[in-house]
């Protein structure tokens, strides 16, 4: 587990939410998403960030590699 998983209790986005145990403040990221047009569910938009997170490498991500 990576220390933004450990940091959230959970691993996928999607599946906290499909299991209903996010915190408000983890739906509003969420909602955020809807909002600016880059999601129409919430699942969508805890989808895209499990699949944002499986594609950018954290390390390369800080350094700009």
């Amino acid at each position: 587990m990576e220390a933004n998983e450990s940091d959230r209790g959970f691993e996928s986005w999607a599946r906290a939410l499909q299991e209903d145990i996010l915190k408000p403040n983890e739906i509003a990221v969420l909602q955020e998403m809807i909002d600016d047009g880059r999601a129409t569910t919430l699942l969508q938009a805890a989808q895209m960030l499990d699949w944002q997170e499986t594609v950018i490498d954290p390390t390369e991500h800080m350094y700009g590699h």
